[in-house]
């Protein structure tokens, strides 16, 4: 420590001195036990030093007394006492969940989900380009509407479940990736044989697809295993019953504190 941490522990110290000094019977007051540290820090720090020293760190009565002054503002750490609680932020719900496994896809992956979307869940008919920018805002705002009942973010939570795992099942599989490579190629081969052929229209796509199908499968790997995380933690029957369950808990306790 240094001098000036040596000299305010001795002031802090005098009050508990003195009290014990008094219950000895002894004479000694907290001015005497000031007065011992200022003579200690003038016999060890120049007069000027500890001048400056003595200034923040003593007062002097009416008698002419040293008292221990109030820390210097500099040393001191401001600190504000609140009495509002912390805002706990409440769980997310199954749909928020699925809003969020979404957001975190690839881009080409949030498309084709986005497509699947247009089919089977809001069951279009005749629908833009599959997969389509707008058809990814559309889904977004079905997973994040407001105002649902536990029931209605059950029955969403499990019919993109269902949906999303027939749609993804042959790009969960092995034999799903081999059917569409033999597909592409068969296309191909068909064309060669007939240039004015169906399958001559198609080349172009299926070469496309047969190309890009490495990439595809590597990154449909890494979606399998994210969605089956997702939904073995938050979209079984048991997890939405406790979802539910603590959901409607809490809107009791919120109803509880209005009131």
């Amino acid at each position: 420590m240094n001098a000036e941490n040596n000299f305010a522990a001795r002031l802090i110290d005098a009050g508990r001195l003195a009290a014990i000094a008094r219950t000895c019977g002894l004479k000694a007051d907290v001015p005497y036990y000031v007065n011992e540290a200022l003579k200690e820090l003038w016999r060890t720090r120049s007069p000027e030093e500890a001048r400056k020293i003595a200034k923040r760190w003593v007062l002097w009565d009416a008698d002419g007394r040293p008292w221990p002054r109030m820390p210097p503002p500099e040393n001191v750490v401001s600190f504000h006492r609140t009495a509002t609680a912390p805002v706990v932020k409440p769980p997310a719900t199954p749909l928020q969940a699925i809003r969020d496994w979404f957001e975190k896809q690839d881009g080409e992956v949030r498309r084709e989900i986005a497509g699947m979307a247009v089919l089977l869940l809001f069951e279009c008919r005749g629908p833009p380009e599959i997969g389509s920018q707008e058809w990814c805002e559309h889904l977004r705002r079905w997973l994040n509407q407001a105002g649902l009942s536990n029931h209605a973010v059950i029955g969403r939570a499990l019919t993109f479940r269902t949906c999303f795992e027939y749609f993804a099942e042959s790009r969960f599989t092995e034999s799903g990736w081999t059917l569409s490579e033999k597909t592409a190629l068969k296309i191909l081969e068909e064309a060669k044989l007939d240039p004015n052929s169906e399958a001559s229209r198609l080349a172009p796509t299926a070469q496309i697809m047969l190309d890009a199908l490495p990439a595809r499968k590597s990154r449909w790997i890494e979606v399998r295993k994210s969605w089956r995380e997702l939904a073995g933690a938050r979209l079984t029957p048991r997890a939405l019953r406790v979802w539910s369950t603590s959901h409607m808990q809490r809107g009791r306790r919120d109803s509880g504190r209005e009131l």
